[in-house]
């Protein structure tokens, strides 16, 4: 089976340092490629290539049995997204043109469109069976248009927002043989709100790289040791880093014994990419959190808890590895809808109970009571009685441990989500 893989054009797709779907187009095309019967590629943007590790590579690299095609975003690109994001930023009446709606720009038919018109071309000359869109259905009207004859499937790594048009994504998504998303949540929210294609879309779950975790965690029993409480993931408000900050500060009186580590990069996210846009009470709750955020995470802390807690940023991934082993506590409280979430099954598979919040994706890979706690989000107080439960019973921490590194094995490798996707694609083709 011939197969072409669509990464996310603004995610880098080789390691290290890959990006969120840049991970997951790496991961999966990983494992689709062990199969000898298939020839996988994954297309992605030269822009996105990291010179100082990839120097050489121009339009064509091989590794691990996956042909990349790594194709430049012609200049009309960059030059329509500049004038487009500045219109979008400064430009009062854009709502106008969207219902009253600032729009979601990851949607937006100004997105790629000369790089997605390339891509469709270029893979038209190699006979593709099955061409996998990762999240961005601006490419699929030109990708039908090129490759009448193959099976396309797009994937979405997040509902499509409900300020975006839907007559807009409704004629594109009707060149989609499949419309797959990485939760039953996503799935759910696409057959409500596009009944036409409610018998198209399933589930793809993303996964894990079962390779950097064969080692067994060893469980701490010392009331003596310091417990450490870890986050990763985008420090943004939609994470509901704020929720954590606030619940620390309870966990660290209760516990004294304790550090809270943060992984992950600073940038804040965009608010009309993480929420509803027409619900206006929510938008005045969450608006003054995207100012100045880690200035306000600093001034949430107690000044006597503050030397417990470590902003870390990004680290090379086989040291985030470790630190999921030597982590006691993982915690991931969301307050939007996180369409998926891949750091809590990456530390469920270190044997590290996990966390989280009653939203989206996280209910999905958390199993309450069984492989970690869910709570409800936006609420400090019960964050913090879930991770003080953890860290003060040994034994519920090391049973929820075991218990969740069993469970991501068995359902969120690498290779059991290709084992799925290769399913869904023979459907297709049959």
């Amino acid at each position: 089976m011939k197969i072409a893989l669509i990464n996310q054009p603004i995610c880098q797709v080789l390691p290290p340092g890959l990006s969120s779907v840049g991970a997951c187009s790496y991961g999966l095309a990983t494992s689709l490629a062990q199969h000898s019967e298939n020839q996988v590629f994954i297309y992605a943007r030269q822009q996105t290539v990291n010179r100082q590790l990839y120097p050489d590579v121009e339009n064509d690299y091989v590794d691990r049995n996956i042909h990349f095609r790594f194709l430049p975003s012609p200049k009309s690109d960059q030059i329509l997204s500049k004038a487009a994001r500045g219109f979008y930023q400064y430009v009062p009446f854009a709502p106008i043109f969207n219902r009253g709606m600032k729009p979601a720009p990851s949607q937006a038919n100004w997105r790629y469109p000369g790089y997605s018109r390339r891509v469709a071309q270029d893979i038209s000359q190699f006979d593709f069976d099955i061409i996998h869109i990762q999240h961005s259905s601006q490419f699929l009207p030109a990708m039908r248009e090129f490759n009448p004859k193959a099976k396309i499937i797009l994937q979405l790594h997040a509902a499509l927002h409900p300020q975006s048009d839907a007559a807009m994504l409704a004629n594109r998504l009707q060149y989609a043989d499949r419309i797959v998303a990485v939760g039953n949540h996503v799935v759910d929210k696409v057959q409500q709100r596009f009944p036409q294609f409610a018998d198209r879309a399933a589930t793809l779950y993303n996964g894990f790289d079962a390779e950097y975790f064969t080692q067994e965690k060893q469980y701490k029993s010392d009331a003596q040791s310091v417990k450490r409480v870890m986050f990763v993931g985008r420090v943004t408000p939609e994470k509901g880093v704020h929720r954590l900050v606030q619940a620390f500060n309870s966990v660290a009186k209760r516990y004294p014994n304790v550090e809270l580590l943060l992984y992950g990069g600073m940038g804040v996210g965009l608010l009309e990419e993480s929420f509803p846009m027409n619900d206006q009470a929510l938008l005045q709750s969450m608006r003054p959190w995207y100012k100045n955020y880690i200035q306000q995470l600093q001034d949430l802390l107690d000044p006597k808890i503050a030397p417990q807690v470590r902003f870390l940023g990004s680290v090379p991934y086989t040291e985030l590895m470790q630190q999921y082993y030597a982590a006691d506590v993982f915690v991931f409280p969301p307050i939007w809808e996180e369409p998926f979430g891949l750091p809590p099954i990456e530390a469920m598979a270190a044997g590290t109970p996990a966390v989280g919040t009653r939203l989206g994706g996280v209910m999905e890979t958390i199993v309450h009571g069984e492989t970690g706690l869910l709570v409800e989000p936006n609420n400090p107080a019960a964050l913090a009685d879930a991770i003080v439960q953890l860290l003060e019973n040994d034994a519920l921490r090391e049973l929820m441990g075991r218990a969740a590194r069993r469970h991501v094995f068995n359902h969120f490798t690498w290779n059991r989500i290709a084992d799925r996707a290769m399913s869904l694609y023979n459907e297709l083709l049959s």
